[in-house]
């Protein structure tokens, strides 16, 4: 249950290549996090893609050469490992420079941050949704969430209360 946002220049894509590009996020990261590509699953994978004036970004604190490119990827713990996440950066890397459409200068273009959000931190209309609960409404298997819950009772988070 992926949220992505790629912040990018104004202009940096088509209408179509934005159209395709918003289609392919959420189905490539679906993907990595071993979660079944339907309905209901793409139904809360969000997508955005966020234009700002070309010249409010820099690379080395100089104007653009290039269209460059920052996806953040939010998941949820306990859906990832690090193969996961050298597929998610690759695939969703060469879906930007698809969209992209031009050479580029050589020099770096697209940074991808995958960051998992603890268990029991990330909610849905008003209500929190733990990653053990979100797998087994998603219907993954026994087994894998199983696993999940295992990994995370073994790292649970550092709740220090304000009294």
């Amino acid at each position: 249950m992926p949220l992505v946002e790629v912040i990018h220049p104004e202009g940096a894509f088509t209408p179509k290549a934005r159209q395709d590009l918003l289609g392919k996020l959420s189905t490539i990261c679906l993907r990595w996090e071993g979660i079944e590509d339907n309905e209901t699953s793409q139904s809360i994978a969000w997508a955005y893609l966020d234009a700002r004036p070309a010249d409010s970004i820099s690379a080395a604190g100089l104007p653009l050469t290039q269209q460059i490119y920052r996806a953040n990827v939010q998941v949820m713990v306990g859906f990832m490992d690090y193969e996961r996440i050298e597929g998610m950066v690759a695939d969703v890397t060469e879906a930007i420079l698809e969209a992209d459409g031009t050479a580029g200068t050589g020099a770096a273009r697209v940074y991808v941050i995958v960051s998992e959000v603890p268990s029991g931190t990330w909610g849905v209309d008003g209500k929190v949704w733990p990653s053990v609960f979100t797998a087994e409404t998603l219907g993954l298997d026994p087994d894998r969430v199983a696993r999940m819950d295992e990994a995370i009772q073994g790292r649970p988070r550092v709740d220090v209360p304000l009294k």
